[in-house]
């Protein structure tokens, strides 16, 4: 009797250890819902037909570490062929934005149409020098359509 009951007892302990909270998510969407928005406006520019320029130099060490440019544009330009692997900013990136801000600032503009860029690139293996300069005519944006 005393085994039967041991035995009783380890089975309604290993049925508690056996059965715990279980908690079961389900999705009832079935489809996909997708948005499509579209911007229906345009930029009110005002350009100037007199040329303007800037200039900017990166340098960098061992393709990790870059310095030189303190102020630059954010979205002066999208890049689609950046690495998914790269965790920074290439210099190239970072000299053509503070370029363009250079040249932002000096006309008092907020975009530059027609930019053309000249890239130096010096290239010593483990240091970089990226100069870079942008000429283009200044637009001031008054406001939206």
């Amino acid at each position: 009797m005393k085994k039967q009951l041991l035995l009783a007892g380890g089975a309604v302990a290993a049925a508690f250890v056996m059965t715990g909270c279980m908690a079961t998510h389900t999705n009832d969407a079935t489809a996909t819902v997708q948005f499509n928005v579209e911007k229906d406006f345009k930029a009110d520019v005002m350009t100037s037909q007199q040329a303007v320029s800037g200039e900017a130099t990166v340098h960098n060490l061992f393709g990790l570490i870059s310095w030189g440019v303190s102020d630059f544009a954010d979205d002066a330009f999208v890049t689609t062929n950046a690495s998914p692997l790269q965790l920074a900013a290439s210099p190239l990136t970072i000299a053509k934005q503070g370029a363009t801000y250079n040249a932002c600032e000096s006309a008092k503009a907020d975009v530059i149409l027609a930019a053309k860029y000249k890239i130096d690139v010096a290239d010593f293996f483990v240091y970089k020098t990226v100069k870079c300069k942008v000429t283009g005519y200044p637009g001031t944006i008054k406001g939206v359509k």
